[in-house]
């Protein structure tokens, strides 16, 4: 996958793929723990892109997302336990 879109499946607060990822009525997303620890950081429930107040306590999860950024990971794992394996049998 390009680095094009794994930015897209990034979390703008943590800048890694995206974990358990939630959707906010200003439509951006978020990793669900990300936003947790901002809004008690800021203690306001706003969108930490574009500030709008969100009106959900619990925002919205996105299981698609979610399934898509964990086969991502898993295949990145996949790559580096392989490639860690050919640099071992290569000693």
């Amino acid at each position: 996958m390009d680095s094009k879109s794994v930015e897209e499946l990034s979390c703008p607060v943590c800048c890694e793929i995206f974990k358990d990822p939630v959707l906010l009525s200003c439509s951006h997303s978020f990793c669900k723990e990300c936003l947790q620890q901002f809004w008690k950081t800021k203690k306001t429930q706003e969108c930490p892109v574009c500030r709008r107040r969100s009106s959900k306590q619990e925002p919205l999860s996105i299981l698609a997302l979610k399934n898509l950024c964990d086969s991502l990971i898993k295949e990145r794992n996949e790559r580096r336990s392989s490639g860690s394996e050919e640099i071992c049998s290569l000693h």
